[in-house]
């Protein structure tokens, strides 16, 4: 009797041993989390970024940056996705919005701005960038680009802006000061014609190059700022014919046919091919010759020559927060890790985007003291039109800078009847 006692305590005391052991097991144990979920058990989140643009070093770069801000967000996951610029990135958003799976993020430009917010396809972000602690350090030329109506859609990651070339041996050859390039209308005239180089009526080196037709006539825009004009106002009218354009229009008919290689934007820019000593062009554009051997140490740049107000063109491509987003929050964190101090320098570096951020000037002057000329621009620039019928204004303005250009109207009568034809372009597509 007593040896079956003695084994049922056995028996009873192995059985609380192996409790405690799996109740050990299951109090410290942690289970592999579910499919779609973080280690914390909640759901991951999954957002989507869709970028302007399909060139391969800033694909590269945002990937990267994407894995950086999922590595600090364990459990949030971005899917990217990418579009060339023009028709293929509005194509690939209208067919997103229109089955209602916008992007969370979207990297877009100034122009998309007016439109898609009064589709609906942008959010605004004001309440979360007015409660980031970063947010005034971001330049005001360039947070103006992202708003509309008093609110804040867009910040730009990206900027482009029209600078002054000059090419110093030419200068030398002039006679000219090659560290001291025109800072106003008159002496852009006066250098354009010294620098002027013919055989017999044939100019062979443009004084100043100047397209004469193009896709987006923004260096005639340039003249237009700096001459204090702007081509809309406060309410957001156009303001196509008034005395700041006629007087742009003027200055260049002054001069322009004297010391021009004839060009248009789809051929190889005169200044690229060393066959202008002077020119405006978009800072990207102006990389080919800077990286060209031949004339390194030969080609300066500036702010461009200006008559009452130091201003320029500024084109940039900015974070949005779509429609469909579900996650905001953590949309706007990721748009404050692409525009923090260091992914604004990084950019800077690997990709020679100027800086958004006045905090990061000095630091663009180290990596190259162009950069001083390039910074001053984006603080001085001014974009595209941010209404609606920005993009009717940009066919229309193109046809009459080509008129006054080839001498087919007056600049008076360019003018007039461009605001004519935007006018009832604009009515009638109100109706």
């Amino acid at each position: 009797m007593k040896k079956f006692v003695s084994m049922g305590l056995v028996l009873v005391l192995l059985l609380s041993c192996g409790a405690a052991v799996t109740g050990c097991q299951k109090e410290n144990e942690v289970s592999a989390p579910a499919n779609g979920e973080s280690t914390s058990g909640e759901k991951d989140k999954t957002l989507t970024l869709v970028r302007l643009g399909n060139d391969q070093g800033e694909g590269e770069y945002w990937k990267a940056l994407i894995t950086k801000f999922e590595d600090a967000n364990p459990g949030v996951k971005i899917q990217y996705d990418e579009a060339a610029i023009g028709d293929a990135m509005d194509t690939k958003l209208n067919t997103m919005f229109s089955s209602g799976m916008g992007p969370d993020l979207i990297g877009n430009g100034i122009l998309s701005v007016p439109n898609r917010v009064e589709m609906g396809h942008y959010q605004p972000i004001t309440d979360y960038f007015n409660a980031w602690d970063e947010k005034d350090d971001i330049m005001p030329s360039v947070l103006a680009n992202g708003t509309y109506k008093d609110e804040i859609y867009g910040i730009a990651y990206s900027t482009t802006p029209f600078i002054f070339a000059y090419r110093k041996d030419l200068f030398e050859k002039a006679g000219l000061d090659p560290e001291a390039p025109p800072k106003t209308w008159d002496e852009l005239k006066e250098y354009a014609y010294k620098l002027t180089e013919k055989e017999g009526d044939t100019i062979t080196t443009a004084g100043f190059a100047f397209p004469m037709s193009s896709g987006n006539f923004v260096e005639y825009d340039v003249f237009v700022f700096g001459n204090g004009g702007m081509f809309y106002d406060s309410d957001g009218n156009p303001t196509l014919d008034t005395p700041e354009k006629a007087e742009a229009f003027t200055f260049l008919k002054s001069f322009i046919d004297d010391v021009n290689i004839p060009y248009n934007s789809n051929e190889t820019h005169p200044f690229i091919s060393g066959n202008a000593a002077m020119t405006l062009i978009n800072n990207v554009a102006l990389a080919p010759i800077l990286a060209d051997e031949q004339y390194e140490g030969k080609v300066g740049i500036a702010f461009p020559p200006y008559n009452t107000a130091k201003k320029t063109f500024c084109g940039c491509n900015m974070l949005f927060v779509g429609r469909d987003c579900k996650e905001k929050e953590t949309a706007f964190d990721f748009i404050k890790m692409a525009l923090s101090k260091e992914e604004v320098m990084k950019r800077a570096e690997d990709l020679a985007i100027p800086v958004t951020r006045t905090s990061c000037v000095q630091d663009f002057i180290t990596l190259d003291p162009m950069n001083a000329v390039r910074a001053e621009c984006v603080e001085n620039g001014i974009g595209m039109p941010r209404t609606t019928w920005a993009p009717m204004f940009q066919k229309v303005r193109n046809d009459m800078v080509q008129k006054v250009l080839y001498s087919k109207e007056s600049p008076e009568e360019a003018l007039a009847n461009a605001a004519k034809q935007l006018d009832e372009e604009i009515a009638a597509a109100a109706k």
